[in-house]
Formats: C-alpha cells, structure tokens, sequence
C-alpha cells in the first residue's frame, strides 16, 4: 500500500474510493480482519449508493449474481438504526398484526436479516431472529465480519439475535410468550442431521427443512412469510410482506404456499438468491 494511503488510512481521511481500493477484494468478509476494522469509517465518508456504485466499477464481477453478492455484503456495514429507518419500503405491512406473535420466515434473498429489522425501526413491530449457530469457522475473517457486523446488530429487530443451537423447545416458548422467531426457510446446518422435504420451486425440486412449520405447529401461531430486493433506480430496498398463513394442512403442504407466495418476486430476480439454487435440488448431507 503507498505510504500516503496508509497514512491516510491511519488518521481516517481518505475518500469512499480510496476506502474500497484499501478493500482491494472482492467480498469484504474475506479481507484480513485488521482492515475489517477499518469498515465502520465508511458510512461517515459515503453512502451506500455511492459505495456500491464504486465497488462494482472496481471490482468487475463476473455476473449479476457476482455482483449481488458483493454489494449485499457491503451494505451490511451500514447497518444501524437510521439506515433501516430511511431505505427500506415494506408493503404488506396491513396483513400483519402486532400484538401477534409468528414465525417470521423467508429465503437467503436480498438483504434476509435486515427486512425485520426495518419493520420494527419503522413500525414497531418486533422480532428475534434465529441465526445458524453450526456454520462459522471460529477465528477466520468472515466469522469475524458476520459476528460483528451481523449478529452484534440483530437487536436491531426487537430483541437481541439467539442461536439455532438453542433447544426446540425454548424457540416454541418464545413464541408462546409473544416473541415472534425469524426462522430462515432455506438454512442447512453442517454437522446436523435434517430430514427435508422436497417441493416445486422455480421449474424443480427444492429440498428444505421442515423447522418452520415444526415450530409454529408447536407454538399453535402462524407463519408470515416476507421477500424483498435492492430497487437499484429508488436506490431502498423493497420489502413484500405476505399474509400469515396458519398451518392446518400438512407441513408438505403449508411449506408448499409458503414458496408458492414467494416465486414470482424471485423469479424476476434469481441472481438475489445468496444460496445455490441447484444444491437444494438434492437432498442435504450433513458431513
């Protein structure tokens, strides 16, 4: 790195592109952690638009997809109060009621983590989202990154984020007590057995996890499941929310409505999908 850059670096007065070239990788989550500790200057320096701008010119992604998952792990850095607050359009939102308490489900799509959070900053209405507690590798730079640019934020929701690895059964008290569980309908754990289910989703099949259903037949509330995207020309996130849908069919079924809801906003943009599309078309192994 040039010595004025770094000199720059050290005494925070550097421009948003001189920020993303110190970046100088693809995806901010692989960068060595003591740059990662630089990230929080950025929102004082640029914003998000700006920023994304900036780094997709940089970074030349390969493809849409490539792109998405570039953007979407910067944005996470601008995670706070007020941003939730001023970028985000929900609609939907009348479908939902507030003293309610349910399981808040969708896919690995768009920015997932931060449409509940928006919801409660703007309307009010808060949750507890249950993150994956099987998947990270201790020590490496993208724990790091997610840990702290993720997971210390979920209160952001309501309540502060809980682990997967928490019992079954303390997820069904929470919601019993009247704490809604956000509960990703997508997730794999390593290291966990899971019997899925196959569904029809976007011309296949489609491998989940019946957790979702599992715990909202337990907890006896409904499921309301949300979708949503980066509008690139309004420059805010889209969110649909959709109307809760209680489970008295069978969970193959209840699971089926969910998608059903979801696939013509994903269809319009599949390059949103943080997953891979093509391994839930088999079965998960856990090893």
């Amino acid at each position: 790195m040039p010595f004025s850059l770094q000199a720059s670096l050290i005494h925070g007065h550097l421009t948003g592109p001189q920020l993303l070239i110190v970046m100088a990788k693809f995806y901010v989550d692989t960068l060595a952690i003591w740059k990662q500790r630089f990230l929080p200057l950025l929102p004082h320096i640029v914003g998000y638009p700006t920023a994304r701008k900036l780094l997709l010119a940089i970074s030349a992604p390969a493809d849409a997809r490539d792109a998405y998952l570039a953007a979407m792990r910067l944005e996470v850095v601008w995670l706070s109060k007020q941003y939730l607050k001023s970028n985000f359009i929900h609609t939907g939102i009348e479908y939902i009621n507030p003293k309610e308490a349910y399981v808040i489900t969708s896919l690995h799509f768009g920015q997932w983590g931060m449409y509940p959070a928006s919801l409660y900053q703007q309307q009010g209405i808060n949750s507890q989202m249950v993150m994956t507690g099987r998947n990270n590798f201790p020590g490496s730079p993208i724990a790091y990154f997610w840990h702290k640019f993720g997971h210390e934020k979920q209160h952001l929701s309501g309540y502060p984020g809980r682990l997967s690895t928490d019992s079954f059964y303390s997820r069904a008290q929470q919601l019993k007590s009247g704490i809604s569980q956000i509960v990703i309908l997508d997730v794999r754990e390593h290291g966990l057995r899971q019997k899925e289910l196959v569904f029809n989703f976007m011309g296949g099949d489609y491998f989940l996890p019946r957790t979702v259903v599992l715990l909202a037949r337990r907890a006896k509330v409904k499921i309301l499941p949300y979708l949503g995207y980066y509008d690139v020309e309004k420059k805010k996130h889209q969110v649909q929310w959709f109307k809760p849908i209680q489970h008295g069919q069978s969970d193959e079924a209840t699971i089926q409505l969910i998608l059903d809801n979801f696939e013509p906003l994903f269809s319009e943009h599949p390059e949103l999908y943080f997953n891979v599309l093509e391994h839930h078309r088999q079965p998960f192994s856990s090893h």
